[in-house]
């Protein structure tokens, strides 16, 4: 299979619009249980909506740094596949451990991107936000997990260890302060609920496309992974916007409620 029959197999009708709608169908019910987990925390509508889109912000940044971090392995993973003559094949051949390097360092900024840039976080500040990323690396665990001893497929054990070594500079990095690290780690527990969630997320959207075979199971599972994190970005922007614009209704409704009460 070429490339273009790969990626012409992704973007087929109406495969496509399925995966699509079924990813934007998940998240609303994703949407649905933190309304229902704000409300019963909050009784004023603002706080409500404070609650609501602090939950949202947690499990944005959880897709957001396990994808980045799923999309370095894949486009690695890709390159090695397609990539298997020519001028960039010999230097691949020769630096590809070096370029790995490269395309971990892109992968974090591209998460500063997603958080940042396509999406600013306004209710998760930095001190939010280290404790989600570090949940996201326990995620990424559990998802390697599955790869190395479920799924049994021993290709990546170089990705995990790259990985592992990430995960050690940003233990010894909370290190410099042993009150911080404990703090954080307690903050990190109270988003393991967000975790499985996502994880859930993940593992329906994986079973539904290996069932239908939209994903492909020759074409590596840290792919099919890296392209529902992908689905998932493109369905948050969407729907992130629209829920915003739901909620600004609704305050306004109110307003104008109590006003004419």
């Amino acid at each position: 299979m070429t490339f273009k029959d790969y990626l012409k197999h992704y973007l087929e009708i109406p495969d496509f619009v399925i995966f699509m709608l079924l990813t934007a169908l998940l998240l609303v019910g994703v949407y649905c249980i933190f309304y229902l987990y704000a409300k019963t925390q909050k009784k004023e509508p603002a706080l409500v909506k404070d609650e609501f889109f602090s939950l949202s912000e947690r499990f944005y940044e959880l897709i957001f740094s396990g994808g980045s971090i799923i999309g370095f392995m894949a486009v690695y993973y890709l390159i090695n596949r397609f990539v298997t003559e020519g001028a960039f094949y010999s230097f691949w051949s020769k630096y590809k451990d070096y370029l790995l390097l490269v395309l971990m360092i892109i992968s974090i900024s591209f998460n500063t991107f997603l958080d940042h840039v396509l999406i600013k976080l306004k209710k998760l500040d930095r001190e939010g936000m280290a404790p989600i990323r570090l949940v996201g690396m326990l995620y990424m665990i559990i998802i390697f997990g599955y790869i190395k001893f479920i799924y049994e497929d021993d290709n990546y054990d170089m990705f995990i260890a790259y990985f592992l070594t990430l995960m050690v500079g940003r233990f010894v990095y909370f290190d410099a302060s042993f009150k911080d690290f404990v703090k954080c780690m307690k903050a990190a527990a109270a988003n393991i609920p967000i975790m499985l969630l996502g994880l859930t997320y993940l593992g329906i959207m994986c079973a539904y496309g290996y069932f239908t075979g939209y994903l492909l199971k020759h074409n590596g599972v840290i792919t099919n992974i890296f392209l529902v994190h992908v689905y998932l970005v493109v369905v948050i922007f969407i729907l992130h916007f629209a829920v915003e614009a739901l909620f600004s209704n609704k305050n306004k409704n109110h307003k104008t409620k109590s006003k004419n009460d």
